[in-house]
């Protein structure tokens, strides 16, 4: 696709070129105030007891906030007085830049939080701190490396819903970075995915051990067992449930572009957009110490 061609998906944009960047004007307040008062919850009242869930699920934090002042630019960038993606390629690859190494890397973040988790839940396995951050550091430079790809092959394009610039489904090595990114999320979701059910699988078995074992009133253990349950599957519904239906036009995008048409984009790129609130809300249904202490720092518990 020619540069020239983004003046045209930006006229095509629907319903409105205002609607989208409003939308991710209200995400990105609320993802900032989550992330500045999680941020600041942390640093005051477990900084010197910081284990490395929490240091993962605080960097995961740091992401979804980059992404919060990320989406207010993008906001601002693409109202109509300015359509500034459309007319400025320097712009539109920056935006690319810009999304890639937060909101694109907070998606593969994601798995190795998760896999942690099952790690030292369901194995007894605790790695060392540095291979977590290495994981870590490989989820933040696949996507900039493949930023890179498209933007020395000029294979970066105005998306239909006109809020963001990402890879170029008309260009050989925009479907070949389309293909990678798809390769990466998949293997992050699926670990996750793994993750999680194991450990829902081991809590249950464990709880009822626990009952026979120790004589533990069943009532007390099943409860528990069913809160880590529904916890632990309203992080898989909510995380599949926002990042599925990209994964799926972004598909159908690549054998036929046509399909991934401006009205479809204006309903799936919300949905999206909303992992920069569900990860800080997730992160502090599991983690409820920082939970109980995120509530007094926003003044609705006392202390």
């Amino acid at each position: 696709m020619a540069f020239s061609d983004n003046f045209e998906t930006y006229n095509n944009i629907w319903p409105s070129p205002w609607v989208l960047p409003l939308y991710f004007f209200v995400i990105s307040i609320v993802a900032l105030f989550l992330g500045f008062t999680i941020s600041y919850t942390i640093l005051r009242h477990f900084r010197k007891s910081m284990h490395i869930d929490i240091q993962l699920g605080l960097f995961l934090t740091f992401l979804d906030t980059l992404s919060g002042f990320d989406f207010i630019i993008n906001g601002i960038a693409n109202l109509p007085p300015l359509n500034l993606y459309s007319k400025y390629y320097n712009w539109c690859i920056s935006a690319q830049i810009t999304g890639s190494t937060t909101f694109v890397s907070s998606m593969l973040v994601i798995g190795v939080i998760a896999l942690e988790r099952c790690l030292l839940i369901v194995y007894n396995i605790k790695l060392k701190n540095w291979y977590y951050w290495l994981m870590i550091a490989c989820c933040c430079s696949v996507p900039f490396l493949i930023a890179m790809l498209v933007i020395f092959t000029n294979s970066v394009a105005l998306v239909p819903a006109g809020i963001f610039c990402h890879f170029d489904a008309g260009t050989y090595y925009g479907v070949v970075a389309y293909i990678l990114m798809f390769s990466f999320s998949s293997l992050a979701i699926t670990v996750l995915i793994f993750s999680y059910v194991k450990i829902i699988i081991f809590r249950y078995r464990y709880s009822q051990r626990e009952q026979l074992e120790l004589g533990l009133e069943p009532d007390k253990v099943k409860k528990e067992t069913q809160k880590t349950a529904i916890k632990l599957l309203s992080v898989l519904i909510i995380n599949i449930g926002s990042n599925f239906p990209y994964c799926i036009a972004q598909i159908v995008g690549l054998f036929d572009p046509k399909l991934y048409s401006p009205k479809v984009a204006f309903f799936v790129v919300p949905w999206i957009a909303l992992n920069i609130i569900w990860n800080s809300i997730i992160f502090l249904v599991i983690q409820e110490q920082i939970y109980d202490k995120w509530l007094v720092v926003i003044g609705i518990k006392s202390e």
